[in-house]
């Protein structure tokens, strides 16, 4: 069951060997990239679920440990939390996941926030806008105990990013916490990635109704999208370290638009599409020189949407 667009997949493998290739990576690029992507990562997943402090202010919350005048201290402490719960996924990463582990990652988001911190839902709970209803509370953990037995097999045989978004869409759809389950279910899923070899995942706030769409196909039984989705985020991750070790040249859409006569709006097009390998910093659309380079030689002129 091949779930990822074959052009997306081989590019994504193509950087990847090419990061591999690189490694030992230099330590102060190492250490600015991991602490860039915690107050990044941080800020996206907490912004995803409605916490409302900017990016500026979860990294003055993650490296100076203030309160944000204006700022509710639930908020505060989602941004404070975090960073901890990511460096205990990071530990994960050699090791199989037991279900304590997934009741350890909620309690370090909610700790000093919920009563509920670590503990599955005891109530029924009905998701906005879904068109299901999660099991009942008594199903939950023998739910999360059949999860992750297919979590330790792979039975399906899947590729690691078929097999980490599948893992991120199954717990959602148990949603075994009453309040969270997004934000576990995204650190969970990056453990599985990195054990795989590929750099922290972020899931863009900017992308929220793309990645809350392509999940509401994939609860129809409809995965390619939301895999795709998150195929795409990785290979953004992909893109920041190659270009942060100097491996790849990073322009501006406008930069790629006098080079190729197109448009800023038919490149944009593209990049939405996946059909030239564009990537986001901030709201901006970024590609390589390599990329338009490889987009150039092609010539296509196929339309994006065909």
């Amino acid at each position: 069951m091949n779930l990822i667009k074959e052009d997306i997949h081989n590019r994504i493998l193509e950087k990847k060997r090419e990061l591999d290739a690189a490694r030992p990576l230099p330590p102060e690029i190492v250490k600015k990239l991991h602490e860039q992507m915690q107050v990044e990562y941080t800020y996206n997943s907490n912004a995803i679920e409605g916490n409302t402090l900017s990016l500026r202010e979860t990294q003055i919350v993650i490296e100076e440990g203030i309160t944000i005048r204006g700022k509710s201290l639930k908020e505060v402490m989602e941004a404070r939390n975090h960073p901890e719960a990511i460096t205990y996924v990071e530990s994960l990463s050699k090791r199989d996941i037991e279900e304590s582990d997934v009741l350890k990652i909620h309690e370090l988001i909610f700790k000093g926030i919920d009563v509920n911190a670590g503990a599955y839902r005891t109530g029924q709970v009905r998701i906005t806008g879904a068109e299901f209803l999660p099991p009942p509370p008594q199903q939950v953990k023998p739910r999360m105990v059949e999860l992750l037995d297919w979590l330790h097999k792979n039975p399906d045989e899947l590729r690691p990013i078929e097999f980490a978004a599948l893992f991120h869409h199954r717990l959602v759809y148990i949603h075994p916490f009453f309040e969270g389950n997004g934000r576990v279910a995204r650190l969970l899923m990056n453990c599985i990635l990195l054990r795989h070899g590929y750099p922290f995942v972020i899931v863009l706030r900017n992308d929220r109704v793309r990645y809350y769409r392509t999940l509401k196909e994939a609860d129809l039984g409809n995965f390619s999208p939301f895999v795709n989705f998150i195929a795409r985020s990785i290979e953004r991750s992909l893109n920041l370290y190659l270009s942060a070790i100097g491996r790849r040249e990073v322009i501006t859409l406008e930069e790629a638009s006098k080079a190729t006569g197109h448009s800023q709006e038919y490149l944009s097009l593209l990049a939405r599409k996946g059909s030239i390998d564009a990537f986001k910093i901030g709201r901006k659309w970024m590609l390589t020189k390599l990329a338009l380079e490889d987009y150039m030689l092609k010539g296509s002129t196929k339309h994006p949407s065909a």
